[in-house]
């Protein structure tokens, strides 16, 4: 099933082809020749948004001229997709009661195998897309495995300090992990970013459940330090209410410099 909107905006399950035949490759254009794409990755806990300015940033994208696609995720073949299905049908990370894990080596078990299929989209699809587009946009946050991971192992073991599991997750993700020349963080509290992953019914898993509740506050927490981590990549913004073109002009302002053209002001 294939959907289109206007300005030439094709959506494909797993990869957004934006407006690929109007737009101009890079390879040429001067300060770009010999260079791969530009990787933005928009950053964000379930509910903040991610999708929408994603969606809407690589509209712009194409209309200023430049070969764009916006992915998220989509099929996963093979053996990717069978642990796909064990990871979001049968969760290793079983809470007993309103406490820690039933099977606490559980958790780190759960960590290793969410990083192997990360491994799988930086090197199957992410690096293959940069190949071939000049600017590629992530829904949904290469950052945000890195915090979930972190939240996980910080619960498992309270004693660690927080930058040493820090170093320790990006050592383990160094040989594979794309790091993107600019991460959009949305910046929206946690509690309101689950009231509207409930109200809009998606965001992964279940955004009403107990465990969701349970596991937001740290996630919040991990996610900025992983941010801090890598300050010189992060753009955050504080989103609140503000509509899609007051965050998208901001984001705009901040692409400036990366991309060596101003975008302009599009309708969306």
């Amino acid at each position: 099933m294939v959907s289109t909107s206007p300005r030439g905006y094709t959506s494909w399950p797993g990869v957004i082809n934006v407006d690929a035949e109007t737009s101009t490759p890079l390879v040429g254009r001067e300060g770009f020749a010999q260079k791969r794409g530009v990787l933005l990755s928009v950053e964000g806990l379930w509910g903040a948004g991610k999708s929408t300015i994603a969606t809407a940033l690589g509209q712009r994208m194409s209309a200023a001229g430049f070969m764009t696609t916006v992915l998220h995720y989509g099929p996963r073949p093979g053996v990717i997709g069978r642990l796909s299905h064990l990871l979001e049908t049968a969760p290793l990370r079983s809470r007993e009661g309103l406490g820690g894990y039933a099977h606490p080596h559980h958790a780190t078990v759960d960590v290793l195998l969410r990083l192997c299929r990360e491994a799988y989209h930086h090197t199957h699809l992410y690096r293959p897309a940069l190949t071939e587009h000049d600017v590629v946009v992530i829904d949904h946050g290469v950052y945000a495995k890195l915090a979930y991971a972190l939240a996980v192992l910080s619960e498992q073991h309270p004693e660690a300090e927080v930058s040493v599991l820090v170093d320790q997750v990006r050592a383990c993700a160094a040989p594979w992990f794309l790091h993107p020349d600019r991460a959009i963080f949305l910046d929206m509290p946690w509690p309101l970013a689950r009231e509207r992953a409930i109200e809009r019914g998606h965001g992964g898993g279940n955004p009403g459940s107990l465990e969701r509740l349970l596991f937001l506050p740290r996630y919040a927490a991990a996610y900025r330090h992983v941010t801090a981590a890598h300050s010189g990549r992060v753009h955050r913004i504080r989103v609140g209410l503000r509509d899609v073109a007051s965050v998208l002009a901001e984001i705009e302002d901040d692409l400036v410099d990366l991309l060596h053209t101003p975008l302009g002001a599009v309708d969306v």
